[in-house]
């Protein structure tokens, strides 16, 4: 049977064009995830039949940059207007990427966009299929899933969406690598006489017989925000020949029928087994009851009796109430200590003072220096506060010119407090290669005297007149809670002020495991085989050291060596057990911790050889032989059951692809077929999909014994569909948004448990250091498990020139902290103090996440230099007072609380693997043998050397 399209739009994800839509061009295109295209047709007369089969005809343009090649048809969660615009142009009462209606009505929920309606997203379904090669008119080819054209005549969907699968193109001839990113895959639309697309459908039947009638609806409101609600119930039979497809809801309050939202409504499972329903975004009061009705509905469109039933939505958590701080900050005073020749302020570890003119970031008053929240001068005071088991910091500025200056900070003979001081280094800050300023990040330990200028470095030359270190105490877990009396003493040439320093210790403890984990990736510099000195110096930090062991040639310099049959594990053993074990921390504050995570050394090229088994494709499936698949998941299965059998069962081990293909353009030995850091196209999420499968399998029968995690880093979120959904254990979103986070969450909540960070570069060192503390607390209130700055390790260079990825810097006495390390150990330790609060509370995370949210503003924006930055999260003009305000007022609660201490918060549980629950993606089963598009290649292994 023939349709004819009746209507087609185009839309564009591209910045600047997300706002129009071309129904109204003589052209379609499909590229990449740029842009794409829904369509429609008058399915009418195939209702009562059983499709069988379809084929999408489409006449490809003469001016396209690549012939159409694969295509994936989904279908469309919400209705749509294909408009007349020709154009990109903004225009009102069409459908655009950004919204349905543009001004009037959203894809779905606010902020959503149309990849929340289409591809697995929405509760859609769709496949994919290789068209046939363009014939002498340019027809093409490619099948349509009968599902997918079965929902449009069920009324579960509102049409198709059409997406380059492919997207990305290279060839590799005579060594020569060539790569494009989005080539322009053009067609004609209905709007072409005599090339308008048209729909071929086959039927085999009749089906007259509706599904049978729901037996049981089950609802669940268990910690789930106040107003929403999880109803579940299982996919009856269907005896008509077809197959049970979805669902018809409609809800009722006040006596007002009105249809679910579509993109609410899940789509049926196999027979007998469940599905989820997740009701949100509807103005449901707490607790509020709701009439409802479900009708089951088959792939002929046949409608089956409905169920009536009522549900109460969630209650929502009980209010989360803590009392007001109680405490002022010391009047601020134009007052200032004097010594000598010396002004001496004290401020926050946040507080940032210019070495040259003592400016402040962020930008505080004079008087502040000589009173605030921590420090007044005409009292001679510090006031401190802190938890068993936290480091709690200081900053002493210095203003002036002094030799011979000493700076001595304890508690007294006999106290178990321990104190350090450190003393900042001063970096450059360039602009177009030119100096711009001194800033002080580095932190060394202060071991002897000093002068101001310091005439140990260059910056007496810059006009220094201000030095500042930070003075930093670590409770234990044994002491004793109250009021401790320290002292700060600074002495110079001869003379001497003394600070009187309380402290008061909080009646808790914080967990030596950490309930959110700020990663500090690395690559090179470091290695257990050669030091511990980085790991130990994070985790003195309450963060994670994560060093990649390979590089783009996919070869790792520290591994167990593997002979094609098993692992070599004494060397392995002997260097990294002490990090597994925890024996390598046996000495520092939180006493045998094992490391958090550690990356495995596995890459797509080890401990298999790549080279020895691609055959060039885009499609993972048809590259690789089945030695190689054989092998690489039984070196998966070795590895897993020796952490088994050794007992490091604490750590979270990661398989991680990093490698991307366009690196081959700059370093030929680049063994990645794909980009698998940062996904683009569906090729890559494919590939990803495809080893993830393949690890599964593999360390399944340890699963629970060891922690065999597999991890990737995705900044194109919203365009991985549900491909990874029950595959990947934890994804880092690169600059997360609302939109991403939501998907996620709906995710975890409709398909199962799964774990999510966020990723991104520090703060730059001339921006205010709250930043690290704020994006800790706002990626734990979006339910994040952790951040990654993508780079943390220095070089010799980040010494004297200022580097944004230089948190720890290396000297040879061994690594330094940067002031934005020790800026994340607080934000770690604050966020511990919110983890407490849920326990205390007993109340869900997203209660305290809401309350969080509702005292300090934590919405970011985004900058990047490049396309290629990870880019950096920016928050408003939060100041370190407003968060020690926060940090005290929980504290002072959590204290009269008095919880007893717990080694674990959270347990990072390992999702379970169930293949029999994956999404149904891939391929269309009944369509035509086509052969796919593959790269132009002669040889991908690299030259010799």
């Amino acid at each position: 049977m023939r349709f004819e399209i009746s209507r087609d739009t185009l839309l564009s994800a591209a910045e600047g064009e997300q706002a129009g839509g071309k129904g109204g061009t003589d052209k379609l295109k499909l590229k990449g995830i740029m842009e794409f295209a829904l369509l429609d047709a008058e399915l009418t007369k195939l209702k009562g039949k059983t499709i069988s089969g379809a084929l999408l005809h489409l006449r490809s343009s003469p001016n396209a940059e690549a012939p159409l090649a694969r295509i994936g048809v989904s279908t469309v969660a919400a209705a749509w207007i294909e408009g007349d615009a020709g154009g990109y142009q903004p225009r009102s009462g069409i459908s655009t990427f950004l919204q349905a209606v543009s001004g009037e009505v959203d894809w779905a929920y606010p902020g959503s966009t149309v990849l929340d309606v289409v591809f697995g997203k929405g509760n859609t379904i769709w496949k994919f299929a290789d068209c046939s090669a363009p014939d002498d008119a340019g027809w093409q080819a490619c099948a349509v899933s009968a599902d997918v054209v079965a929902a449009r005549v069920a009324g579960i969907s509102d049409g198709f969406c059409l997406f380059d699968e492919v997207g990305h193109i290279w060839s590799l001839k005579n060594g020569t690598f060539k790569y494009k990113w989005f080539p322009n895959r053009y067609f004609f639309s209905r709007e072409s006489r005599g090339s308008a697309p048209w729909l071929e459908v086959w039927v085999d039947g009749k089906d007259s017989l509706p599904p049978e009638p729901i037996g049981r609806v089950a609802v669940d409101t268990d910690a789930l925000p106040a107003g929403e609600a999880v109803l579940t119930w299982k996919t009856p039979p269907d005896r008509g020949g077809g197959k049970t497809l979805g669902f018809l809801v409609e809800y009722a309050t006040d006596g007002r029928k009105q249809p679910m939202p579509r993109y609410l409504v899940p789509m049926a499972a196999g027979t007998g087994e469940d599905v989820r329903m997740h009701i949100q975004d509807l103005p449901f009061r707490p607790g509020e009851t709701v009439a409802f009705v479900i009708r089951p509905v088959d792939s002929a469109g046949n409608v089956g009796q409905a169920f009536e039933g009522n549900f109460a939505v969630s209650t929502g958590s009980k209010k989360v109430a803590v009392p007001p701080a109680g405490i002022t900050s010391f009047e601020e005073s134009a007052e200032r200590l004097k010594l000598g020749q010396l002004t001496i302020s004290v401020v926050d570890l946040l507080d940032k003072i210019k070495p040259v003119g003592g400016e402040t970031v962020p930008d505080q008053r004079p008087e502040y220096l000589g009173g605030n929240h921590l420090f007044s001068s005409q009292q001679k005071r510090i006031r401190l506060q802190g938890a068993r088991n936290e480091a709690v910091c200081f900053q002493l500025n210095l203003a002036g010119t002094a030799k011979r200056i000493n700076v001595a900070y304890d508690f007294g003979r006999g106290s178990k407090l321990t104190t350090t001081v450190h003393k900042f280094s001063n970096v450059t800050r360039y602009h177009k290669k030119r100096p711009v300023e001194m800033l002080p990040d580095p932190l060394v330990p202060l071991r002897k005297s000093f002068s101001l200028p310091d005439s140990d470095s260059d910056s007496s030359e810059a006009g220094e007149d201000n030095q500042s270190l930070i003075c930093e105490v670590y409770i234990p877990h044994a002491e004793i809670p109250g009021r401790k009396s320290g002292k700060l003493v600074i002495e110079a040439d001869g003379e001497e002020v003394a600070v009187d320093v309380d402290l008061t210790v909080w009646n808790f403890t914080l967990p030596d495991k950490l309930s959110f984990i700020p990663e500090m990736n690395a690559y090179g510099r470091v290695s257990p085989y050669k030091s511990y000195d980085y790991y130990r110096l994070a985790h003195e930090h309450r963060t994670c050291l994560n060093r990649l062991p390979y590089a783009w040639d996919g070869l790792p310099k520290f591994a167990p060596r593997w002979n094609g049959k098993s692992f070599d594990w004494s060397g392995w053993d002997f260097y990294v057990g002490p990090l597994l074990d925890g024996s390598a921390f046996s000495d520092l504050p939180r006493k045998g911790e094992p490391l958090d995570m550690l990356y495995l050394p596995f890459s797509e090229n080890w401990p298999v050889n790549l080279f020895d088994h691609y055959r060039p494709s885009y499609w993972v499936e048809e590259a690789f032989d089945s030695h190689y698949r054989d092998q690489l998941g039984r070196a998966f299965s070795d590895f897993a059951m020796h952490c088994k059998e050794k007992g490091w069962n604490e750590t979270i081990f990661q398989f991680y692809l990093n490698n991307k293909l366009p690196n081959r353009r700059r370093f030929k030995r680049s063994s990645a077929p794909w980009v698998f850091d940062e996904p683009v196209h569906t090729q890559d999420f494919w590939a990803l999909r495809w080893y993830g499968l393949l690890w599964q399998q593999s360390v399944q029968p340890v699963r629970g014994d060891a922690n065999m995690w597999y991890r990737g880093d995705i900044s194109r979120s919203q365009y991985g569909r549900d491909l990874l959904w029950g595959i990947m254990d934890v994804e880092y979103i690169g600059g997360n948004t609302a939109q991403k986070t939501r998907m996620k969450q709906d995710e975890i909540v409709l398909h199962g448990n799964t774990y999510f960070a966020e990723y991104g570069t520090a703060n730059r060192i001339e921006d205010p250091n709250t930043q690290p503390v704020l994006w800790c607390l706002s990626a734990w209130s979006k339910g994040a498990i952790g951040v990654l700055p993508w780079q943390t390790i220095g070089t010799k260079r980040s010494w004297e020139r200022a580097e944004q990825t230089a948190l720890l810097y290396p000297a040879r006495e061994g690594p330094m902290p940067s002031v934005r390390l020790k800026a994340f150990r607080r934000g770690q330790q604050d966020v511990e103090y919110l983890q407490l609060l849920c326990d205390v509370l007993k109340v869900p995370q997203h209660a305290v996440a809401d309350w969080l949210r509702s005292q300090i503003d934590l919405k970011e924006q985004y900058y990047k230099t490049s396309r290629q930055d990870a880019g950096t999260a920016v928050y408003g003009d939060i100041s370190p007072m407003q968060l020690w305000n926060l940090r005290y007022r929980i504290g002072k609660f959590l204290s009269a609380k008095a919880p007893p201490y717990r080694r674990s918060l959270v347990e990072w549980k390992q999702p379970a693997w169930d293949p029999a629950s994956l999404p149904d993606i891939g391929y269309v089963k009944t369509a035509p043998q086509v052969d796919s598009l593959r790269p132009r290649c002669d040889r991908f292994r690299p030259a010799s050397r």
